[in-house]
């Protein structure tokens, strides 16, 4: 992390919430406690120094007070707002603990730095209210939490340098299920993240009609190539994603019809359901049949297998013959007994 983001971070955390106030000079001396000034420069300049990024400060956080009356100006975070980066109740800590499990763990090394200095600050100024609510409340993911895959520390940085610049990449890729990587030239259009692992969407160069997906811990080695003779003026990922990827959850809208176990599936009927326009068609002491409207993907399919003991697939037919298929294929792992 940068000087210049260090100074902008620990500004941040050292201006207090009302009615606590903090001078540029009480600034100035915690920011060369932490070396984050120049050694150097004379009072004056020290000065300017730490002016210019109290400045860019308040530019981006509009909850920012400043105290204009007497100098040393003096700031702090105005009466009834919540600090920018200090949580101080429950709703703050929540969403920390989230982003903790759920960001914060998917993210590779190059791209955790800001995150983890966050989460530095507030183990080090703990309050009354966010250590109760560190004790009183955990978050625990939904699904298995895998492992995520490693990726090359650069990738991010180089990938990034290709698309500002307009360059072609030149890449060794190992397909799911190859023995030996290949070498490729692409011209990158963009990244997602699928659960815990990062994909990167380009095209073909000069061939805006073979866009690919390619899974970033499944590549080599990476570099900048050349300049790009053609590139796309507007590209949205998750447009791209939801309209042509089965595999991360995209694909056409489909009209489904699923009946549901009552006892068992009570939650997928009234509290959790599949879209926001479910609508209950049948229902009987023992089932519901329900009917929405989703997205044709593999996503689905995993799910409707998920919840198979629970949940019937009554229409599409081509979905529900998906499904049985599996299940046949699911049952002959375990038909050796």
């Amino acid at each position: 992390m940068s000087k210049q983001i260090q100074r902008y971070q620990k500004i941040l955390e050292s201006i207090p919430c009302y009615p606590d106030s903090i001078s540029s000079l009480e600034i100035r001396d915690i920011l060369a406690s932490a070396e984050l000034l120049p050694s150097g420069p004379d009072d004056k300049s020290q000065l300017r120094t730490v002016q210019r990024c109290i400045n860019k400060v308040i530019e981006n956080h509009i909850s920012i007070e400043t105290k204009d009356e007497h100098r040393p100006y003096q700031y702090q975070i105005a009466k009834g707002h919540r600090h920018p980066i200090k949580p101080d109740g429950m709703s703050s800590v929540v969403s920390l603990r989230v982003i903790e499990k759920e960001i914060k763990s998917m993210l590779p090394p190059t791209l955790r730095t800001d995150v983890e200095a966050i989460f530095s600050s507030l183990k080090q100024e703990e309050t009354q209210q966010t250590k109760l609510w560190n004790e009183r409340f955990c978050y625990f993911q939904r699904e298995l939490p895998l492992e995520a895959p490693e990726v090359g520390h650069q990738f991010f940085k180089l990938i990034e340098q290709a698309l500002l610049n307009k360059k072609d990449i030149e890449f060794t890729y190992q397909k799911r299920g190859a023995t030996e990587p290949k070498d490729y030239l692409l011209t990158p259009l963009g990244l997602f993240l699928h659960g815990n692992s990062f994909y990167m969407v380009g095209m073909m160069p000069n061939d805006p009609d073979k866009i690919s997906i390619y899974a970033l811990h499944r590549v080599h080695s990476l570099k900048i190539g050349f300049s790009s003779a053609k590139t796309l003026a507007k590209f949205n990922v998750k447009e791209y994603v939801e309209q042509n990827a089965r595999h991360f959850a995209g694909g056409e809208m489909v009209t489904i019809v699923l009946k549901i176990e009552n006892l068992s599936g009570l939650h997928l009927i009234e509290e959790t359901l599949l879209s926001p326009n479910q609508k209950v068609i049948a229902h009987s002491e023992e089932y519901t049949t329900v009917e929405a409207e989703i997205r044709d993907s593999l996503t689905l399919e995993w799910w409707l297998m998920k919840n198979a003991n629970i949940v019937e697939v009554i229409s599409p037919v081509s979905l529900r013959n998906k499904v049985i298929k599996a299940l046949h294929a699911s049952l002959k792992l375990y038909d050796q007994i």
